[in-house]
């Protein structure tokens, strides 16, 4: 006989299962497509400060993402490769610790900040001073290098991303300010340039003093927080019909409990592993002069296409598609970010995109899917019978004057074509509309006249 086998207990994976069991979460962040060494640190500040696993967890995202900046696309086909800039939005209530977590993740590019900010001071003096002494000095004016930009114009982001080729995060603790300042610098329209920002196309400026910026390869991302009461403000002036709302990220997690104080400190290890992470990160896409196209592994790819192409095709509501299409497309910025965290913290070079980043990237969207199923939800106007999809004016025909639930959903999720017309979530969501329907009893309801 052999040896016997000897298991050993992994404490992240005790974590995770102590988290199922004690969080009944709808729709829990999931923290195991990090690789364990991350999921370690957002455990340590889950249980030391409190944090929502969501907040840690999606501002994770986000700092990998703006270390690696235009460093690193994804190559999905000749012609088609994605960046992985995000555009991220923390909701919760007044003191939730949103901004305190935010803080806490993006520590490491808060200090590689201070350390670009400390040399560029260095070099300012060094350039007023040979100024002094000779104003015709071949001296350049040395230009500060930024990862986060918190207060600007349009035209001071576009200046400063000109003088910062790999990319900036727009980094706001209250994004509804964002939000409002939209339309305070042009009349143009400032949603429309964040379309682009977000697509990564080429765009341009024409400054006051006659000289133009183009940024032929954009990198920008956004994160930042909001309160639960100021969410409709995202979708006013056009915002929720032009795709503007469908390219935010929502970090909406189920009700926080009250956070405590506590004097539990954090294992200073385990923040040195991520500092130290982190900071690798960033020094190799310093490193990268030209971005890196990284191709997907065919196995991967399949698997990738094979989920796409049989995603849903009909939706009972407008926006469900809107935010499919777009996440969609996200899925592949998630793959690179986790495909480029995994990387860094096994040490090695990032090659291809593997499975374990798509059904990671997978997970994701479905995290982010439902959350902003949640906010529309909570920010559409209910439509009356004339500005009704036609899937949904189709369902209401069908449905009888009176019907149970059992009924209902008999009759709205009938196949066509082997598959339901729309899902048992979607039909259930439909039946809150209380301009269509008037609950009579128990499971029971009765169609209004409109």
């Amino acid at each position: 006989m052999g040896e016997p086998k000897i298991y050993s207990l992994d404490n992240i994976d005790l974590e995770n299962d102590f988290f199922q069991l004690t969080n009944k979460y709808s729709n829990p962040f999931p923290i195991s497509v990090y690789p364990k060494v991350i999921q370690e640190v957002a455990y340590e500040a889950h249980n030391k400060f409190q944090f929502s696993l969501d907040y840690l967890g999606a501002t994770i995202l986000a700092v990998i993402s703006s270390a690696i900046g235009n460093s690193l696309k994804v190559e999905v086909k000749n012609g088609w490769n994605e960046k992985g800039n995000l555009f991220i939005v923390i909701v919760g209530r007044p003191g939730d610790s949103k901004s305190h977590a935010l803080n806490f993740c993006f520590k490491p590019i808060h200090i590689k900040e201070n350390l670009l900010f400390s040399e560029y001071s260095k070099l300012l003096v060094e350039y007023e001073d040979e100024l002094k002494t000779d104003v015709k000095t071949n001296l350049r004016k040395p230009l500060l290098s930024k990862y986060l930009i918190s207060d600007f114009t349009p035209e001071a982001l576009i200046l400063h991303h000109s003088n910062n080729k790999r990319g900036l995060y727009i980094y706001v603790d209250e994004l509804n300010g964002w939000i409002k300042n939209f339309n305070r610098y042009n009349s143009s329209g400032e949603a429309e340039t964040y379309l682009s920002l977000w697509s990564g196309t080429t765009i341009s400026i024409d400054r006051a003093s006659g000289k133009s910026l183009r940024i032929e390869d954009p990198f920008i991302g956004v994160i930042g927080s909001t309160q639960i009461s100021v969410l409709k403000s995202f979708a006013k002036e056009g915002r929720s019909s032009n795709g503007f709302m469908d390219r935010l990220l929502f970090v909406y997690p189920d009700t926080q409990k009250t956070l405590k104080w506590n004097i539990n400190k954090v294992d200073e290890r385990i923040l040195e592993n991520y500092f130290s992470i982190i900071s690798n990160l960033i020094e190799t896409s310093i490193d990268q002069e030209e971005p890196l196209l990284i191709s997907i592994e065919e196995s991967a790819k399949k698997h990738l296409f094979d989920w796409q192409n049989n995603r849903p095709e009909d939706y009972l509501f407008e926006y469900e598609r809107s935010i499919e299409i777009k996440l969609q497309q996200y899925v592949i910025r998630f793959a690179l970010i986790l495909q480029s965290i995994h990387d860094t913290a096994n040490e090695t070079s990032i090659n291809k995109i593997e499975m374990f980043a798509i059904k990671g990237a997978i997970k994701l969207f479905h995290y982010f899917y439902n959350n902003a199923i949640k906010v529309r939800q909570e920010t559409i106007k209910k439509a009356y019978l004339d500005t009704l999809t036609i899937l949904q004016k189709t369902i209401l025909k069908d449905l009888p004057d009176t019907f149970t639930t059992a009924e209902g959903l008999k009759i709205a999720c009938k196949k066509i074509n082997d598959k339901p017309r729309i899902s048992q979530r979607q039909f259930k969501t439909y039946l809150t509309d209380i301009k269509l329907f008037k609950k009579i009893a128990h499971g029971k309801y009765e169609k209004l006249n409109l």
